[in-house]
């Protein structure tokens, strides 16, 4: 229960903060004026909310690689709707920890979120306005349970290990990740999300 290809109407146009190719894998903020209103307002007439934590994800070509981690503090279902663009064979990849000790968590750095917005996620950060995840450092550590061409719209389960792997030798992958969020602004879970949108959605 990691991933989902989903039929949506339009196409989302590329955000213009996308235009660079760092040589190096890179999250940053998405600011309004680059996300496609005609799109989220087609994710929203499904009684789900877009959240203002809007970020873009690169990975390098050439076996460029994000590192194996989830974007919630503990172990869960949340989703994301990720947009992509770049080649036709780059992968998210989903993992099991082979023991629960080689996990750390990791607080990152979310000033290009605060710089931007005020968070609207319930529980996605702390009293101290710090947002951790889980990350394993290696993936010897870890079983891979699920590996998905990601180059369509998806539904992703990013409350769970996972990683992005970009075999292609010269072009970059960048991804538009919004969250979805439940009418009371905490993650939508993954199992809820396929039943939302059971029919736009296909394996």
């Amino acid at each position: 229960m990691y991933h989902r290809y989903v039929k949506i109407p339009f196409e989302h146009k590329k955000p213009n903060c996308f235009a660079h190719e760092p040589s190096q894998s890179e999250v940053i903020f998405v600011p309004k004026v680059d996300l496609d209103q005609t799109v989220i307002k087609w994710i929203e007439s499904h009684d789900v909310i877009v959240s203002n934590v809007t970020e873009g994800i690169y990975t390098p070509p050439n076996n460029g690689k994000v590192h194996i981690h989830n974007d919630t503090s503990t172990l869960t279902n949340a989703t994301k709707i990720n947009f992509t663009w770049g080649p036709n064979n780059s992968t998210t990849r989903w993992w099991q920890v082979k023991d629960e000790s080689l996990c750390k968590t990791d607080i990152t750095d979310s000033s290009h979120i605060k710089e931007n917005v005020e968070p609207d996620i319930v529980n996605h950060f702390d009293h101290n306005g710090e947002h951790s995840e889980l990350i394993c450092e290696t993936e010897q550590d870890c079983d891979m349970v699920c590996e998905k061409v990601i180059n369509q719209p998806s539904l992703i389960n990013v409350g769970q290990l996972h990683s992005t792997y970009n075999p292609d030798p010269t072009q970059g992958r960048w991804s538009l990740c919004y969250f979805l969020l439940n009418k009371d602004y905490t993650h939508l879970q993954f199992e809820k999300a396929l039943n939302i949108f059971k029919e736009v959605t296909y394996e």
